[in-house]
């Protein structure tokens, strides 16, 4: 909970000059601070009244912790007093150091007769900590950073800033005190000593668990991490790694995450002792971004450990994957919302057996909504954010195809339910295939691989109106014209933009083989194209950063969908690529499964490479313009490493009703996610709500960036939520 700008300042008068109204005694009456009538250690109206004064009092159970009384000691209230009251908390801007398990700080708050009194204790930001009933606040872990503190009795109000820093050394490991001498020093003995991940400048979100570090070099015997940023430091000990690999513990990984400012760097440097000779430190700086990843990332594998069989595998951030359909369901798309998943059903490497549709629910079960004995029909169809139509891909006989797909299967609109086809002479005039189709999260406008007009080599653009009967779509009209194939397109939250895949085939790979491609961006609007050089390993001046130095890794990099809200300042787009993995999968034949350098398909020439994985990256919202909007991506956590994962499509969960427990508004089916009370530790708990009155908070519904209560800070109302602009 977040108080106005007027409920924190440092005191509080609400009295008239000369003598406390009647209302103001009433309300002091009412939050406890006068004693009661008859009490042991009550007091009385009139010269030498005390407040809190006598002893013996009884202690008031429903003020705020239950845990102050009415009899105390000192001084009192004069009611004759000419000055008015007030209320200050003690002590004022504290410092609290964290170390090695959280703290607490204690507040007083005290009128200004001198006396101190019970409170209602309140924190405007409840990532830092929690404050009981007696003004005892107790850090949240190891999180940093400063949090407004406010008392309140009856009308009376004070606030102070509690400022927690963080410095934490951690040996756990417990690495000598020579080594640990050695490491702190440093020094230049491995000139292999390298970052292989994650990348220099990667900005990560909240939610997710952390990156593992890894090196290159000779084998390391310890390792010394050191974090720094904002009121935050953290140095870990590790003990012996071949190959050289560090993960932080998940607290101050998280810690770290809360920690970290918009727009600031995490400064990360390593260095390691190998045969008792240091070297190190090698650096980068990474960013946070302001919020964790929503909803539910599906994805095709078709080796899975735990099928050993393709299967449509799901993601919930900070979780591991786990099926969600099996029997060899692949060739899938989720709608927007999360409610609907269509695909290829019992696919033999031909065209899929059956095809079918199925209901999401917010449990996490898919039920089959409708099947149908054409394995095409459904497989890689573009759905509305609600689910209810698809565009179906289109199968041409000749030209680009999609492996898998074959015969003569022209796009036509469904009604996901039943299958069945929906007039739509508007587009059916104009387009025969429309090759993996995809619908802006706001369903005006539809994008796709425009088959005929040049053989896969042109992204097309409609616009589309469901509201109509029938559907109406507008002019197709080209904004991709390339000499290569450009395909699986993606809106970003905004409507206004498309990434797509830009390369050798609709394919990551054909027998045996690999194919190449790269990410792109076109703002429709302008039809500028950004070669998102970031995102597919390359510097501003377009040398590749990845850390193996082969250029051709930049260029394995498939089939994007972006997050359809913002998040943090920025999109996510996720997609498949086989470049390196750190030394965990990396060329030369060393990862899972004993494929080799870029992860060509195994021996039959059917099953796709266990090198291929999902990445993520971050787009700046205000890409408009910007030679390069993105990031470098980092690897998703939670997929499996032995399979081969690729084209995954990222969804809101289905949305929850009012009541349900919530994080953001972007759950919330009526788009608002609030405080609703507290548990038992003082922790809030956040409810879906039906929509309140005032501004929306961040994740929150709004029509225009005037509903959002960061309106003023420039915060944006994007795809029908208000996101918060992109940090520089």
């Amino acid at each position: 909970m977040r108080l106005p700008a007027s409920a924190r300042t440092s005191a509080r008068v609400v009295s008239k000059r000369g003598v406390p109204s009647l209302a103001l005694i009433l309300s002091l009456a009412a939050a406890g601070i006068f004693a009661a009538c008859g009490s042991d250690g009550g007091s009385t109206v009139g010269g030498g009244n005390t407040l809190n004064g006598g002893s013996g009092g009884q202690t008031d159970a429903g003020d705020s912790g239950g845990s102050s009384g009415f009899g105390g000691t000192g001084g009192g209230l004069n009611l004759d007093s000419s000055a008015p009251l007030t209320l200050a908390i003690e002590p004022q801007n504290p410092v609290l150091t964290v170390s090695g398990s959280p703290a607490t700080q204690p507040f007083t708050a005290r009128l200004s007769d001198g006396t101190t009194t019970s409170a209602n204790w309140l924190l405007d930001d409840v990532v830092l900590g929690t404050i009981d009933g007696a003004g005892t606040f107790s850090s949240a872990g190891f999180v940093a950073g400063s949090v407004g503190v406010t008392a309140r009795v009856g009308d009376l109000e004070a606030s102070t800033t509690l400022r927690v820093v963080v410095d934490i050394t951690d040996n756990s490991a417990g690495v000598s005190d020579p080594d640990r001498g050695l490491l702190d020093a440093g020094g230049g003995s491995d000139a292999g000593f390298k970052w292989l991940y994650p990348y220099d400048k990667t900005i990560f979100p909240r939610g997710l668990s952390g990156p593992e570090m890894q090196f290159g070099g000779s084998a390391a015997d310890a390792m010394r991490v050191q974090v720094t940023l904002t009121d935050f430091s953290y140095v870990g000990y590790f003990g012996a790694s071949n190959p050289s690999r560090v993960s932080l513990p998940p607290a101050v990984w998280d810690a770290i995450t809360k920690s970290a400012p918009a727009g600031v760097d995490v400064k990360v440097s390593a260095s390691k002792l190998s045969a008792g000779v240091a070297t190190g430190p090698v650096s980068e700086n990474w960013r946070i971004a302001q919020g964790s990843l929503k909803g539910i990332i599906y994805y095709n594998t078709y080796r899975s450990a735990s099928t050993n069989t393709g299967a449509v595998m799901r993601v919930r951030p900070g979780q591991s994957a786990d099926v969600m359909i099996g029997q060899c369901t692949v060739c899938h798309s989720v709608s927007a919302h999360g409610n609907v998943l269509v695909g290829g059903l019992n696919w033999n490497s031909g065209n899929p057996v059956d095809s079918g549709s199925f209901d999401l629910t917010p449990d996490g079960n898919a039920t089959p909504r409708y099947t149908d004995a054409d394995g095409r029909k459904m497989a890689f169809g573009g759905l509305t954010p609600d689910g209810a139509l698809m565009l179906s891909n289109g199968v041409p006989t000749s030209g680009p195809v999609i492996r898998g797909l074959s015969g003569d299967f022209p796009s036509r609109l469904y009604d996901t339910a039943t299958g069945v086809q929906v007039s739509a002479p508007s587009f059916e005039s104009q387009v025969q295939y429309a090759m993996t189709p995809a619908f802006a999260p706001d369903a005006s406008k539809v994008a796709f691989s425009w088959h005929e007009h040049a053989a896969g080599k042109t992204l097309a653009v409609m616009d589309f109106d469901a509201t109509t009967t029938p559907p109406t779509f507008g002019t197709v009209t080209p904004v991709v014209n390339s000499s290569q194939v450009v395909g699986w397109p993606s809106f970003s939250p905004d409507s206004q933009a498309v990434l797509f895949h830009e390369g050798d085939a609709y394919d990551t790979g054909n027998a045996n083989t690999h194919a190449f491609a790269e990410i792109r961006l076109v703002d429709l609007q302008s039809q500028a194209i950004s070669a998102l050089s970031a995102l597919n390993g390359y510097d501003p001046g377009g040398t590749s950063y990845l850390p193996y130095g082969e250029a051709e890794e930049g260029r394995l990099n498939y089939e994007p969908t972006v997050l359809p809200v913002p998040v943090g300042g920025y999109y996510w787009v996720v997609f498949t690529s086989r470049r390196a993995y750190g030394n965990v999968v990396a060329p030369g034949g060393t990862e899972p499964g004993g494929d080799n350098k870029w992860g060509t398909n195994d021996a039959n020439g059917e099953m796709p490479s266990p090198r291929k994985k999902l990445w993520i990256a971050a787009i700046d919202i205000d890409y408009q313009g910007k030679l390069d909007p993105s990031h470098p991506a980092f690897y998703l956590p939670g997929q499996e490493l032995s399979a081969g994962n690729m084209r995954a499509f990222t969804a809101l969960e289905p949305c929850k009703s009012e009541g349900a427990s919530c994080e953001s508004g972007a759950e919330c089916c009526d788009g608002f996610c609030r405080q609703n009370g507290s548990d038992d530790a003082g922790a809030p708990v956040f409810q879906c709500v039906p929509p309140p009155t005032g501004c929306s908070n961040e994740d929150e519904s709004c029509t225009t960036a005037a509903d959002c209560c960061g309106a003023s800070a420039g915060y944006l109302c994007i795809n029908g939520r208000c996101a918060r602009p992109t940090p520089h």
